[in-house]
């Protein structure tokens, strides 16, 4: 679900495999290769495995030209090129924590202690015994009773420092210790050395997948790919067909007469170069890095801004035809979409009563939005997928049709007595004596005016009963189709009821 740039002069598929798996991996296999990467598309990545040696890649003219200003040998400079990488990539702001050295340039012994030293933070009692038991077979009797006193102690920092120590007193080759060599200048500027996974242990490929599946599981660098991917989809969309962009089906009409004949004309005019832009937008909005948690909220209230924006006054719900039920049926999950959108672009424009936000609130917005803007197939999309697993990893199987039903009924109900408990609403006689609920003059029959009403009575009353008005607006997705719920409960892998499996434990 995310991409990964991996740097290896010895590629080979078997390799990747092996290291990899089936994830998404870009391979560059040289170093001029994988700089141009890191200049010109680092967007498309998430996370970089870095080698440090790239002593076969080409002595070209640029390389002559980095050995002769750093005043090396070519052959010296592809030897440690692996870190002009890492160097670059921080340079051009990719954080950190998502780069990673695979490499053999690392003491072998002291990298054995830094995943002793990850076990341990991990809270992995069995791999930790596993390790340390490694670690013991090549220590003398001094050291193992050192090692000793120091787990009786439960002083595990110290243990770390005193294996560090002892196997650094050790290292004589220092061409193969590329890696703790750049670490100590690291930490004599007092700055955390990069991560690094020795190839040469048998730790090393479940480091490698923990420390994917790490990042795989950051719901932020989901969103992030999601977005980028869904922009850039989208964009490719629309060139292949400009009919793809149904958002113009939702712009208000003027009536008009000339010469005794009425016209109907768009109040507005949607460019496709508008949307365009639009996307291009989208796709470059969150930053490489997430933020901290005040700056995250901050990022993600101005995308929703963004995201909501082309739904503004002259953009209204979805002017289908209503000739048979099945016409309604056939663009009713569209019509859902777009009044959820709409209600949203008025909500974050005058108040922030959705937050605090979230990735898979915003992961959620973003497809259903695009669902709505574009014309897509049934079809779960590649850059749907990867949305949907940042709103629930484990979507339920089978949502029950009774239950469902229990559901909905409740959250109207739910509504219904927020309502009657407000001064903006009061259920009355209809002219056939039956309970409606009414504002002035206006029935409330739809769920979603309802809930709109509720957001009014608690935009800037600080008084205001505390409403979780995300899940109020997943509700809305349920209740707008309630009388079609085959839709939602189809045990298809269309886009609509996997969406509806993917938010059900997020709306009830």
């Amino acid at each position: 679900m995310i991409n990964i740039l991996w740097v290896e002069d010895e590629f080979s598929e078997q390799k990747k495999t092996e290291w990899f798996n089936h994830r998404n991996v870009c391979v560059k296999t040289n170093f001029l290769a994988a700089k141009e990467a890191i200049n010109n598309s680092l967007e498309q990545f998430d996370v970089a495995v870095l080698d440090i040696n790239l002593e076969n890649s080409e002595h070209s003219p640029e390389i002559q030209r980095l050995a002769e200003h750093f005043k090396i040998t070519e052959q010296a400079f592809l030897e440690e090129s692996g870190m002009n990488l890492f160097l670059s990539l921080l340079e051009k702001g990719f954080p950190k924590e998502q780069i990673v050295f695979l490499t053999a340039n690392a003491d072998d012994n002291i990298s054995l202690v830094e995943e002793l030293r990850k076990a341990f933070t991990q809270k992995d009692d069995d791999r930790f015994d596993l390790i340390l038991a490694e670690i013991q077979l090549g220590l003398g009797e001094e050291q193992i009773n050192q090692c000793a006193e120091l787990i009786n102690a439960e002083n595990l920092a110290e243990l770390f420092e005193y294996l560090e120590s002892y196997y650094k007193g050790l290292i004589q080759d220092e061409t193969k210790n590329t890696y703790n060599r750049f670490c100590e200048a690291y930490k004599r500027c007092r700055i955390e050395p990069p991560e690094a996974i020795n190839k040469n242990l048998n730790e090393a490929k479940h480091s490698l997948n923990t420390w994917l599946k790490k990042h795989e599981e950051n719901d932020y660098l989901l969103l992030r790919r999601g977005i980028i991917e869904g922009s850039d989809f989208l964009k490719e969309h629309l060139k292949k067909d400009d009919s793809n962009l149904q958002f113009r089906q939702f712009i208000k009409e003027y009536e008009y007469e000339e010469e005794g004949i009425k016209y109907k004309s768009p109040t507005i005019e949607i460019e496709t170069t508008e949307i365009e832009n639009y996307l291009a937008t989208l796709a470059q909005f969150l930053s490489l890095k997430e933020a901290d948690e005040k700056n995250t909220l901050m990022q993600y209230r101005l995308f929703l801004r963004t995201l909501a924006h082309e739904w503004e006054e002259n953009i209204s719900e979805y002017r289908f035809k209503k000739n048979t039920l099945r016409d309604f049926n056939l663009i009713l999950d569209i019509y859902t979409f777009a009044k959820i959108m709409k209600k949203t672009r008025n909500w974050v424009s005058h108040a922030n009563l959705l937050e605090p936000l979230n990735p898979q609130f915003i992961a959620f917005l973003f497809l259903i939005n695009m669902r709505a803007m574009f014309k897509l197939p049934k079809e779960v999309q590649a850059y749907e997928r990867i949305l949907l697993n940042c709103i629930c990893k484990t979507p339920v199987e089978k949502i029950s049709l009774e239950t469902l039903t229990n559901h909905i009924e409740y959250a109207e109900n739910n509504v219904n007595g927020i309502l009657d408990g407000l001064s903006i609403s009061e259920y009355q006689k209809d002219k056939d004596g039956n309970d409606k609920l009414y504002k002035g003059e206006k029935i409330l029959n739809d769920f979603g005016d309802k809930v709109n009403d509720i957001y009014r009575q608690n935009s800037g009353n600080p008084d205001a009963e505390k409403h979780d008005f995300k899940e109020l607006l997943f509700q809305n997705f349920w209740v707008n189709q309630k009388d079609n719920l085959s839709n939602l409960t189809a045990p298809s892998n269309e886009f609509l009821p996997t969406l509806a499996r993917h938010i059900y434990k997020r709306s009830f």
